[in-house]
């Protein structure tokens, strides 16, 4: 497949011009912004991966999903830094030109690429409509904490594949590897065909953090109210509660009446079944005959 003069760019660096990068986004279905990320904040973040990896790992609870590839989930459970790029304020500027205003998050993870893994096959993050649709209903960020290439397992993508259905010749063969320095961030589109490469490199491990968010009627990948730790609910930020999707949008999520507005809470007391005089019904739970 050959490479237009945009799809060789973004192979060679980035761009920090967010209106080169909305262009990108609309004809390639990808963007790589320079500099989303400062060189403290893209160690810490290696750091802290590098130590809940291995952490997982000690304890048989680590998940791979190819020989050599692991995933570590529910990120926003295992440190402040992971739920602050939730609210980055990159997110606030890429995710409404693929989403809208009301997007929530899907899930935080990490991927860590070890040598010896294999690429992914090639899916959209949004397959599981089971068909195209002309906007996406979900998208992603991929934060790059080590340099992004070819040769150690950069993201394999197909650029132009938003754009329509699937066809038969969408191989590896016609995909080409997002490259990137440290601190630079992959957004994508969520019909973007695309899969994790191989890392072909002898001794480097390539680090990234993808948090994935959704149009905000779409069902999250990580189910935020039951594997949440609890405390967090009462200790977060209102603008972290809202993108995991506390806030009821719509009339969706409510736990009550659909008048019901703000951030959602915890109903101690539900109204049960009762009866016509208002006291609890000593039948409420009777089967039907």
């Amino acid at each position: 497949m050959a490479l237009t003069e945009v799809e060789d760019r973004a192979l060679l660096g980035a761009t920090s011009n967010r209106a080169q990068a909305f262009a990108d986004l609309d004809a390639h279905g990808y963007c790589v912004i320079a500099e989303a990320l400062s060189g403290a904040q893209v160690a810490a973040l290696r750091r802290r991966v590098i130590e809940q990896g291995a952490g997982e790992e000690a304890r048989g609870a680590a998940f791979h999903d190819s020989k050599t590839n692991q995933r570590i989930w529910m990120m926003v459970n295992k440190g402040r830094m992971f739920r602050d790029l939730v609210i980055h304020p990159l997110v606030f500027e890429m995710m409404p030109h693929l989403l809208g205003e009301d997007f929530i998050l899907s899930s935080l993870t990490a991927n860590i690429a070890r040598p010896g893994g294999e690429p992914m096959y090639l899916h959209a993050d949004q397959g599981y409509v089971g068909f195209w649709t002309p906007k996406p209903v979900v998208a992603n960020i991929l934060w790059m904490l080590d340099d992004f290439s070819d040769e150690n397992g950069g993201t394999r993508l197909i650029p132009g594949s938003h754009l329509r259905d699937r066809e038969p010749g969408d191989t590896h063969e016609r995909t080409i590897a997002a490259a990137g320095k440290a601190g630079s961030a992959l957004v994508f589109d969520g019909r973007l065909l695309h899969g994790t490469g191989a890392n072909r490199t002898a001794d480097i491990h390539r680090h990234g953090i993808l948090s994935y968010f959704c149009r905000p009627f779409i069902r999250q990948q990580e189910n935020f109210f039951l594997g949440m730790a609890p405390e967090l609910r009462a200790s977060e930020r209102e603008v972290f509660l809202e993108r995991v999707g506390y806030r009821i949008w719509a009339g969706l999520g409510r736990t009550d009446a659909p008048g019901e507005r703000g951030l959602l809470t915890r109903v101690d007391e539900p109204v049960g079944a009762l009866n016509a005089a208002g006291a609890p019904a000593k039948d409420g739970d009777a089967e039907l005959p």
